[in-house]
């Protein structure tokens, strides 16, 4: 669908050992979204940053590959539903910009440990 959700955030979760549910850590909306850093665009690495309007958080992935699809969706998810102030996208791998298979990848199951959501509103 084209629907501009009402709401999209970014939910960061945590998964205990031994545990098959899932904990919320923290929460954002995506226009606070300031800037994704990737760290090292030379090196494939699960480690990235996100700075939101009020908050700089530290995540790791559970594979530099998972990052990559995460940045991916990410980066198009904001050209798409962001309409004034995109986020800044630094010490990405270029492969990440691009991508039109980001589209058939936006499903929940795809991230375990990091959670993408668009809510509709009421």
């Amino acid at each position: 669908t084209n629907k501009k959700p009402t709401q999209a955030s970014i939910t960061k979760v945590k998964q205990f050992e031994g545990s098959t549910s899932f904990v919320r850590r923290s929460q954002w909306m995506l226009e606070q979204l300031r800037q994704v850093n990737g760290i090292d665009p030379n090196r494939d690495s699960a480690e990235f940053d996100l700075l939101f309007e009020n908050a700089f958080d530290q995540w790791v992935a559970s594979t530099a590959s998972e990052k990559c699809t995460f940045f991916q969706i990410l980066h198009h998810t904001c050209q798409r539903y962001l309409t004034d102030r995109k986020p800044e996208f630094i010490n990405c791998q270029s492969k990440i910009m691009g991508g039109k298979w980001a589209l058939a990848l936006l499903q929940p199951s795809y991230f375990p440990i990091l959670i993408f959501i668009l809510e509709a509103g009421c």
